[in-house]
């Protein structure tokens, strides 16, 4: 990209374009002036539309915005069979005109730059113009050609061809006059100077700039918009109502991480100015993430995510998320300079997640760079997940060593979240603990549980998806995971009081069939989406004098499958039945368990459960209700999709608290 110095405003669409054309495609050590006056020895000035000092000379431009066929001779022109102007003869005489001038103010051992005339004709912003030259070597050029013409040594029409030296570049600028304090003027918008174009397109200009309004500077980006520089003012109005859009978004945004600070909008009649604080560090494209620590990438992480919940909270959304245009600092700031808000919350999560995936997986943590696979996939959007995680990481210091194998015992930190502070219970293979989350500073309860190894995939899969339903009858799963170099599991969830039902010591009436009522909706919620429990006994249903829940889904799937298998069910039966069926069965048979008085049930084989049941007043318990319990302790039901539990059960009029 050329200096562009400009010294007036272009005249018509013609010059505009070649100068944007021109301004994008020479190189950076050429020096552009557009709509610069030449003196003459009398005093009066004759205008250039562009002056290009470039490598192998300076050359006078004369811009021609033709349209057609224009055959060009030594002496006469014609546009389709039109005559017109010799654009080239009056373009050489201002080149010696300027040679003249030039010659006058070098200093004795210094040669004068060869200066010539050169035509370029435009067409119509590069298209519909076809040049016919009856000499080859006339500097007269379309767009396919102008560009090389003024960059090699080809386009010269010097009889020797001498590369242009810095002394003689300013030279020129000496006797063109000014040059400094025009370039300076035009590169001042109030307190901000434009120091380097990084954009320029039709009407819109994008500077890097610097803030000086005293003893101190400070680096800015301007976007810039010149509405007279727009094909037309529909386009214009477009352009300005984005800019206007894009300043009313920051300002929304003034104060969340990852917003940089823009200033005022600026509008002095001639151009619309958005300033943008220059955002510190590198883009995301450039960043040696290589060279940086497990815990600087994870920072990296953090700022980023939180930046992003920051915008979704004040109902915008990012959208801009080429890597170019995410910056990152040495202290692990992010910044996000081009908030479109033109996507959805869940599409720029998406979006969000893939721009990161590369640093996410360089930091080697499994739940940290899983979160971003799944959000690529479109499978979860829950950020306060990965924010939690990532501070866990940080600030417990867990990225330094190989983790070690916990020791389940009061103090033990669990998946860098939870605190065992109570230990509660112990079976064979599993114990309950009271826990606090360390970040939350709550309650809740961790499980852990061993020799499952065999059962992992399905378990997994099931608490998964736990985490991320939510049923008032069903347990809270708060995380799932395998302990470190352990086969055990443990499960973290929401904090319940309460004992499982065969050990609530006083029952009072109505709450069975409430806690019945309750279980049955949990159940049937979990069925709909293909979740079934597997291992519903007493020990697995968690009672309190308002509710019950159901705990424990896939746990204990050799004690419930012996149990029922052996004592409650018919084996052969048990192996044939539907997933929802055994919920089922085991859902009435623990009721019927934990109810019904030890002489009744006797060896709790399914003879003795069904003997249980047929024990209680068919009245007290309700016909239908009856009747459906027997069927089910029978496998005498078959559920099929879109059946209602509770109607089944003749409850649907029941309160469900």
């Amino acid at each position: 990209m050329a200096r562009m110095i400009s010294f007036g405003t272009p005249v018509n669409d013609a010059e505009r374009w070649a100068f944007s054309l021109l301004a994008d495609e020479l190189p950076e050590d050429y020096i552009l002036l557009t709509n610069v006056e030449i003196p003459t020895k009398s005093g009066q000035a004759m205008e250039v539309d562009a002056l290009v000092i470039g490598e192998w000379g300076v050359y006078v431009v004369d811009v021609k915005g033709y349209i057609g066929r224009l055959d060009a001779g030594m002496h006469a022109w014609s546009l389709d069979g039109r005559e017109v102007d010799n654009s080239l003869a009056k373009a050489n005489y201002v080149a010696r005109v300027l040679a003249g001038n030039v010659k006058h103010k070098i200093p004795v051992g210094v040669y004068a730059p060869w200066c010539q005339g050169m035509v370029f004709v435009t067409g119509r912003k590069g298209e519909e113009i076809e040049l016919e030259k009856q000499q080859g070597s006339l500097s007269i050029y379309t767009p396919k050609q102008i560009v090389e013409a003024l960059t090699t040594e080809w386009g010269l029409t010097a009889p020797r061809k001498h590369q242009v030296t810095d002394t003689q570049k300013e030279l020129v600028l000496e006797t063109i006059g000014q040059v400094a304090i025009v370039e300076k003027r035009n590169n001042k918008i109030q307190d901000f100077t434009k120091l380097k174009c990084l954009f320029i397109q039709s009407g819109l200009e994008v500077w890097q700039a610097e803030y000086n309004p005293g003893e101190w500077t400070a680096p800015w980006l301007l976007k810039v918009l010149i509405p007279t520089q727009f094909a037309d003012s529909d386009q214009s109005e477009a352009h300005e109502a984005q800019l206007r859009s894009e300043f009313l978004r920051l300002q929304s945004l003034s104060g969340c991480c990852g917003v940089p600070y823009c200033a005022p909008l600026i509008q002095d009649g001639e151009q619309l100015v958005l300033p943008i604080r220059m955002p510190r560090g590198v883009p995301l494209n450039v960043l040696d993430s290589k060279q940086m620590t497990t815990y600087q990438l994870l920072e990296v992480l953090r700022r980023s995510v939180t930046g992003l919940q920051q915008i979704h909270r004040r109902g915008f959304t990012v959208g801009g998320w080429t890597s170019n245009c995410i910056f990152v600092s040495d202290m692990g700031d992010v910044e996000f300079i081009d908030i479109k808000d033109n996507v959805s919350s869940s599409d720029d999560i998406k979006a969000y997640a893939q721009g990161f995936l590369a640093i996410a997986e360089q930091t080697q943590q499994p739940r940290i760079y899983q979160w971003y696979r799944e959000a690529v996939a479109g499978s979860t959007t829950d950020l306060d997940a990965l924010r939690s995680d990532l501070s866990a990481l940080i600030d417990h210091g867990v990225c330094d060593t190989v983790p070690e194998k916990i020791e389940i015992c009061a103090g033990a930190i669990i998946d860098h979240h939870f605190k065992l502070e109570q230990f509660i219970a112990a079976k064979e293979t599993s114990q309950f603990w009271r826990a606090t989350h360390l970040q939350g500073q709550y309650q809740c309860g961790v499980s852990i549980y061993s020799k499952v190894e065999a059962n992992w995939p399905m378990l997994s899969s099931i608490y998964r998806t736990l985490a991320k339903v939510y049923h008032p009858h069903i347990e809270k799963v708060l995380a799932f995971g395998q302990l470190p170099q352990s086969d055990n599991l443990f499960i973290a969830r929401a904090w319940e009081y309460g004992e499982s039902i065969d050990e609530v010591k006083e029952i009072k009436l109505g709450q069975p069939l409430m806690w019945f009522t309750q279980l049955l909706t949990g159940l049937q919620y979990m069925h709909q989406m293909d979740i079934y429990h597997g291992a519903i006994c007493p020990k697995n249903i968690i009672c309190n004098p308002n509710k019950a829940i159901l705990v424990n889904f896939g746990i204990g799937l050799d004690i419930a499958a012996s149990h029922y298998a052996c004592q409650y069910a018919d084996p052969t039966l048990w192996e044939v039945e539907g997933e929802a069926e055994r919920d089922l069965y085991g859902l009435v048979a623990s009721f019927i368990d934990a109810m019904a008085p030890e002489s009744l049930k006797g060896n709790l084989c399914q003879a003795g459960i069904i003997n249980a049941l047929e024990a209680f007043d068919r009245e007290w318990f309700g016909e239908k209700l009856y009747d459906v319990c027997h069927k089910v302790l029978n496998f005498d039901l078959s559920v099929h999709a879109g059946m209602n539990y509770l109607e089944m059960f003749d409850l649907a009029e029941n309160d469900v608290i």
